[in-house]
């Protein structure tokens, strides 16, 4: 006994003869591009987060393409689901570390007198010589605060 084959499957071909090849139905291939660009974008994000804007930007786009890559997936209109799935985790974790690592380098920089540096600087309006005595006062503190010596490098000839 024989059954029809399930909605939307075409019916099989009768069983090739001898010396023929038999044919199989094969689904056509699901496109994995998005879930690849987000992939690159979370890899992206994961090396530049220390760049602060770099990690935000390329973290939002993973986890924005990521996460239409994995709506796709789950349709069943696209491939690539590992890959979206990763994306989204190293675009949020490159987020999270660019804003930690913001923090502190702002705290850093408030610490070691550099807002009041860019004042002093600001303040100078194109002074050359209190320009150079904001410097003068910045590395001194950092030199106090420190003990590092800021050295200007040495010239070439």
């Amino acid at each position: 006994m024989t059954y029809p084959p399930p909605p939307g499957y075409p019916a099989p071909e009768p069983y090739p003869g001898p010396g023929q090849q038999p044919q199989y139905w094969q689904e056509s291939p699901k496109s994995k591009g998005l879930a690849i660009a987000a992939l690159v974008c979370g890899i992206l994000a994961a090396i530049s987060f220390c760049t602060i804007v770099g990690g935000i930007l390329f973290g939002l786009l993973a986890v924005v393409l990521g996460a239409i890559a994995a709506v796709k997936v789950r349709r069943g209109t696209g491939g690539g689901g590992v890959m979206a799935v990763i994306a989204l985790i190293l675009g949020v974790v490159a987020i999270v570390a660019a804003i930690v690592f913001g923090v502190f380098f702002w705290n850093f920089w408030e610490d070691s007198g550099g807002k009041d540096f860019t004042d002093c600087v600001s303040r100078a309006n194109g002074d050359q010589q209190q320009i150079t005595q904001c410097e003068d006062q910045f590395n001194q503190r950092l030199e106090d605060q420190f003990g590092v010596t800021m050295v200007p490098p040495a010239p070439t000839n």
